[in-house]
């Protein structure tokens, strides 16, 4: 996996140049001259038969890549863009049908559901009705769901797992079971996928990383969905505890993120090829380790390789015990569950404003009564906004900030999927994109089908260093969440 190097200072341009829309990535900045041209290796003998017909066009792609890499005179940008290219196609092509095929049956999961005996429906009730009994055990009184779902996810689930094992190594591998493990795993209309994720985020934004009540649950059960239960959903520990916290949140979106959007048109679909080695790289917690040791951040450096350390050990362990049950168990997982997160952020950071690229209402994709994430995940601008800011706060502070998102004309929709505004994204659906837009106010559908791709379209190394949030913006959030802090 390749991460894109970085510079050892972050640093930006200031935050009032503005960027063209139409600016191009990185990869199309090479001088004319350079540019391999259609008609390069067209000397190469043709033949009359389809077979060596066949032949002879491998071998034209190859000498063109040939001619791309080593005769054109060399890039680091056009080598690094044909190298994540390549590393999204291998992640995409071997892995990308199971997740398709478990996206496809946890969907027809739901459905059948809903229309008999609505299980889903009937747990979220009864959380309803348990979890404010649980208050006493977090530190937030609407919290007390977090132990119901410690229980199921952090003992049920991992109990199921360890039952799985026994069997493999007792009775055999058993491709089916594996299957219908892995169906369960991530749920109806994947809702385990979801809690699991947005626990971990959670956790990871807490005060010490941890949403229980300080004392000895706090102790024994702190960190347990970052450094326990994503284990078992492909979750690293560290991921969201630092990389996440002290990287993605600190430079927002910008240069110096590790998983930034910003480098690529994202209306096109090798842009999310090419992107999702950048977030199996940050999802490794290997570029987020490059780029402390860059900064020279040493205790961050030191907390990143004990969690990964950590995450190893326990995948060694299991695969000690079986290989093929490790790989399909473990680390198939950690693939597939960061391949539907590489969907999930591109959408989120997917619009960039041409004429102010560091506006934090376009910056980051709003989705009101969103329906793939809970707790008031998909108000993404507030939660860059007010970072760690407890979930039930969310919509207050959506609401206070509206006539911001009016006038920035804001990248919201409403009660959509966020697949959904992906599939439009990178299909170039510019018209769905206006019709699935949330108040457009007085603009015509023509109007934002232009903004939308406009805005989808600003990309660059100069967009890079500028995209982000205003200093103003960054002040405002600061003093706002130290009087968070200490109410809490």
């Amino acid at each position: 996996m390749c991460t894109r190097k970085r510079s050892k200072s972050p640093s930006r341009a200031p935050k009032n140049a503005k960027a063209p829309s139409n600016s191009k990535s990185s990869t199309s900045s090479m001088p004319e001259s350079d540019k391999l041209n259609p008609g390069d290796a067209e000397e190469l003998p043709s033949s009359p038969t389809p077979k060596k017909a066949m032949f002879s066009g491998c071998k034209l792609a190859i000498v063109k890549i040939c001619l791309t890499l080593f005769v054109v005179p060399f890039s680091i940008s056009t080598a690094y863009e044909f190298l994540t290219l390549m590393s999204g196609i291998l992640i995409l092509v071997p892995f990308g049908p199971f997740v398709a095929w478990q996206v496809f049956w946890c969907t027809v999961w739901e459905f059948v559901d809903k229309k008999s005996l609505n299980l889903i429906q009937l747990c979220a009730k009864a959380s309803d009705v348990v979890g404010p009994k649980l208050k006493g055990l977090v530190r937030h009184p609407k919290d007390g769901f977090v132990i119901i779902l410690l229980v199921y996810l952090g003992v049920f689930m991992p109990a199921l797992f360890f039952y799985e094992l026994n069997l493999s190594l007792t009775a055999g591998f058993n491709y089916k079971r594996c299957l219908a493990f892995n169906l369960f795993r991530i749920g109806p209309m994947y809702a385990n996928f979801m809690w699991v994720y947005v626990m971990c985020h959670k956790e990871g934004h807490a005060i010490n990383g941890s949403l229980l009540k300080r004392g000895i649950m706090d102790k024994l059960f702190g960190s347990m969905f970052n450094h326990w239960v994503g284990m078992f959903h492909g979750v690293i520990p560290g991921v969201f505890t630092i990389s996440h916290i002290h990287n993605h949140h600190k430079y927002d979106n910008d240069e110096n993120d590790v998983y930034s959007t910003a480098y690529r048109p994202r209306d096109e679909f090798t842009s999310w090829v090419r992107y999702v080695p950048e977030w199996m790289a940050y999802a490794t917690n290997a570029s987020s380790l490059v780029f402390f040791i860059q900064q020279k951040e040493w205790k961050r450096v030191v907390g990143t390789m004990l969690s990964t350390i950590y995450y190893c050990a326990f995948v060694g362990l299991i695969w000690h015990f079986s290989p093929m049950f490790c790989f399909w168990y473990l680390v198939y997982p950690l693939i597939e569950g960061n391949i539907l997160l590489s969907v999930v952020n591109y959408t989120w950071h997917a619009f960039i404003d041409p004429e102010d690229p560091s506006n934090d209402y376009v910056n980051s994709t709003t989705v009101v009564d969103g329906m793939n994430f809970c707790l008031k995940e998909e108000y993404h601008v507030v939660h860059h906004q007010y970072a760690g800011v407890h979930w039930s706060k969310h919509r207050a502070l959506y609401e206070k900030h509206l006539p911001e998102y009016k006038k920035a004309k804001a990248s919201i929709f409403y009660g959509e999927n966020l697949f959904v505004i992906f599939g439009c994204i990178v299909a170039k659906d510019y018209t769905k994109l206006a019709e699935l837009y949330y108040e457009p106010g007085n603009m015509t559908k023509t109007e934002l089908a232009d903004m939308m791709k406009a805005r989808l379209r600003c990309a660059g190394r100069s967009v890079a260093k500028m995209v982000g949030r205003s200093a103003k913006s960054v002040a405002s959030s600061k003093k706002f969440m130290s009087k968070e802090i200490k109410s809490n």
